[in-house]
């Protein structure tokens, strides 16, 4: 006869004589995330904290005595928030078609809608495969902002910086 305290020694011996081993320590990945776009054929990342929204082509006023990559003014959601088509503020062309979206970009002061040619999702990249901007084919209009790269199954996608972008004084002066 077994007291109580052994009959809990006894099966506790059990449990563990019949319990699966731990699995084996994986080393955690760290992963930056962005948005993945495409502008002029292109494929760029963007960081999320950058893109507070992503929209279907807004209904736009036209505004006028602005440059051509002014599209024009959105209400969204009750905000007015002009909308610049990138790839032509960078001397490009966008690509049309039913994919193209606009990004919201809210920076400090900076409230403004980017056209791009669509928008590839969220995007994850090891932290470790970030890259300079040194070497990336991208457009020397876009090179100003570039702010490294991330390399993914052999492709590097560039940075597009939009704090870059708002301190731009091209950017900001719109009018003709």
């Amino acid at each position: 006869m077994m007291t109580p305290f052994e009959l809990l020694q006894d099966i506790a011996s059990r449990c563990r004589s019949h319990a699966a081993e731990l699995p084996s320590r994986i080393e955690a990945v760290e992963n930056w995330r962005g948005v993945g776009f495409i502008l002029a054929g292109r494929r760029y990342v963007a960081p999320m904290s950058d893109v507070s929204e992503i929209l279907t082509a807004p209904k736009l006023t036209q505004v006028p005595g602005v440059k051509h990559w002014v599209q024009g003014v959105a209400n969204v959601r009750g905000r007015l928030i002009p909308v610049m088509d990138l790839a032509a503020f960078l001397g490009g062309r966008s690509t049309s078609g039913r994919n193209k979206r606009t990004l919201i970009i809210e920076k400090g002061d900076l409230l403004n809608g980017l056209t791009v040619d669509a928008v590839l999702g969220m995007q994850y990249f090891p932290v470790e495969s970030k890259q300079d901007s040194s070497d990336l084919d991208v457009p020397d209009q876009a090179k100003a902002f570039i702010s490294g790269a991330y390399l993914r199954d052999g492709e590097l996608w560039p940075v597009f910086s939009f704090d870059e972008l708002a301190n731009d004084q091209n950017y900001m002066d719109i009018a003709v």
